[in-house]
C-alpha cells in the first residue's frame, strides 16, 4: 500500500509571527510518524512570493529530507504568485500590486524554487509517474484583470495548458495507473453550511474572488479521461466530495483552518500497489 499525505495552504512567512512555520513542523512530524511514502502540497506554500519566505519553507522541507521528486509534489497557489493583501492601512494598494505582477514570471520562479521535486522540464502542467501512480500537477493561476481576477485569487486554465493537460491525461503509459490531479482551486459549489456557518458565509461573500472560471470544463475532462482523484486547497477547510464520479479532496485546513471550530486536519490517501488485487482507494482524515 502506497500512502500519500495531502496538505495545502501552509502560508509560511519568514518571521513566523503567525506560527504557521511551527504548525508545518508539527504537521510534518505527524506525517512522518505515519510512514507516508509521499507528500502533496497543493499551493499557497508561502504568504507572499518573496525569496526569503520560499527559502524558509524549503529549509523546513529539507529538514525532513523531502526535496526529492519521489517524496514531494507541489503546485503553486495564488499567494505563491500574487501574495496577500497587507494587514495595514495600505491594504487598498493590493489590487495595484496584483496588476503589476508578472504571473508567468512568478510561476516560473516557483517551479525553479522547487526544481528538486519537479520533472526535468520544470513546467506546468507536469506528469510525474511513481510506481502505479501518475501525479499531474497543474498551475491554475489566472492573470490579473479587473473583471476576472481583481485580487489575484481567481483561477483559470488557459487554452494552451488545457490542451497540454488533455494530452497528458490521454497518454497510453498512464492508462492503467491511478491518475491524481493536483490543483490549487476548488470545484465544489459554495453553499451555506449549518455545521460551519461562519466559514460558509465567508466563502459565499468572497466567492467572486475565489473562483476557478472553467471548472465545469475541467471536471468534464477529468470524468472522460478517468481521473481517480483531484487534490486541491484554497478554501481552508477539510472536505471530500464527488463530481461526475470523480473524488475531490481538500486538505487546506492542515495548518491554517478558517473554520468555526479551527480544527487542523489533513488526509492520507492509501493506494494499492501494482501487485495488489484490491484496487480500492481509501482516505483517512487525520486531526492534529
Amino acid at each position: 500500500m502506497y500512502k500519500i499525505a495531502h496538505i495545502s495552504d501552509t502560508h509560511i512567512s519568514f518571521n513566523d509571527t503567525n506560527g504557521h512555520g511551527k504548525n508545518l513542523v508539527e504537521l510534518l512530524k505527524d506525517i512522518q510518524s505515519r510512514a507516508c511514502n509521499h507528500i502533496v502540497i497543493t499551493g499557497d506554500l508561502v504568504e507572499n512570493p518573496e525569496e526569503k519566505e520560499f527559502r524558509y519553507v524549503k529549509e523546513i522541507l529539507s529538514h525532513f529530507d523531502l526535496l526529492h521528486p519521489e517524496k514531494l509534489s507541489v503546485i503553486p497557489g495564488n499567494h505563491d504568485v500574487f501574495g496577500g493583501a497587507p494587514n495595514s492601512i495600505m491594504f487598498f494598494t493590493f489590487q495595484l500590486i496584483c496588476k503589476n505582477t508578472n504571473t508567468s514570471e512568478n510561476v516560473e520562479k516557483f517551479a525553479e524554487t522547487f526544481a528538486d521535486t519537479m520533472p526535468e522540464d520544470k513546467t506546468f502542467p507536469y506528469l510525474k509517474v511513481i510506481d502505479n501512480i501518475a501525479f499531474i500537477g497543474i498551475n491554475s493561476m489566472d492573470k490579473w484583470s479587473v473583471k476576472n481576477n481583481p485580487e489575484g485569487s481567481n483561477g483559470m486554465i488557459n487554452k494552451g495548458d488545457f490542451k497540454k493537460l488533455k494530452k497528458i491525461l490521454s497518454r497510453k503509459e498512464i492508462k492503467d495507473k491511478y491518475k491524481i490531479v493536483l490543483i490549487h482551486h476548488h470545484f465544489n459549489k459554495v453553499n451555506l453550511n449549518e455545521e460551519y456557518p461562519a466559514h460558509s458565509l465567508w466563502l459565499k461573500t468572497v466567492d467572486y474572488k475565489m473562483k476557478l472560471h472553467n471548472k465545469n470544463k475541467l471536471a468534464e475532462l477529468f470524468k472522460n479521461l478517468k481521473v481517480n482523484l483531484v487534490l486541491h486547497g484554497h478554501t481552508h477547510i477539510n472536505h471530500i466530495y464527488n463530481i461526475k464520479g470523480v473524488t475531490y479532496i481538500n486538505s487546506s485546513a492542515a495548518c491554517v483552518p478558517l473554520t468555526d471550530d479551527m480544527n487542523r486536519m489533513y488526509n492520507i490517501i492509501s493506494i494499492p500497489g501494482a501487485d495488489e488485487t484490491d484496487r480500492i482507494l481509501t482516505v483517512e482524515t487525520i486531526r492534529i
